[in-house]
């Protein structure tokens, strides 16, 4: 009876460890990419254009954003040639906030527009 005990314990531990470790894979890589300026706003760039070929988004909305974030790449070009090719720390976090600003409008109007979409 100890013996059938102990098999099955050894066996859920065994399963918990492969569910567990399985679960917590992507967490891992996911730490482990960190997503640079860039892929931030191909990223915003991406989700503009799905969401105003969804309908989520006017053009004149989209293109707004568009505007935003050809603004951020402007600044990065002209805050990387006034310091030797490479960003400043006070430069990227002002970056880094206006692209959290375009995030943010964008979730906005794309929740608001399936809000306001009647059901079907």
């Amino acid at each position: 009876m100890n013996r059938t005990l102990l098999n099955r314990f050894g066996l859920g531990l065994a399963v918990m460890a492969i569910v567990g470790g399985t679960a917590l894979a992507p967490l891992a890589q996911a730490r482990q990419h960190k997503f640079t300026i860039t892929d931030r706003i191909e990223t915003l760039s991406a989700k503009v254009n799905a969401g105003q070929k969804s309908g989520e988004l006017t053009l004149k909305e989209a293109d707004k954003l568009r505007n935003q974030l050809a603004d951020v790449n402007s600044r990065i070009d002209k805050d990387k040639s006034k310091n030797g090719g490479k960003l400043s720390y006070a430069s990227e976090n002002k970056i880094e906030k206006d692209l959290n600003d375009v995030s943010v409008k964008l979730n906005k109007k794309e929740l608001a527009k399936r809000i306001n979409s009647p059901l079907e």
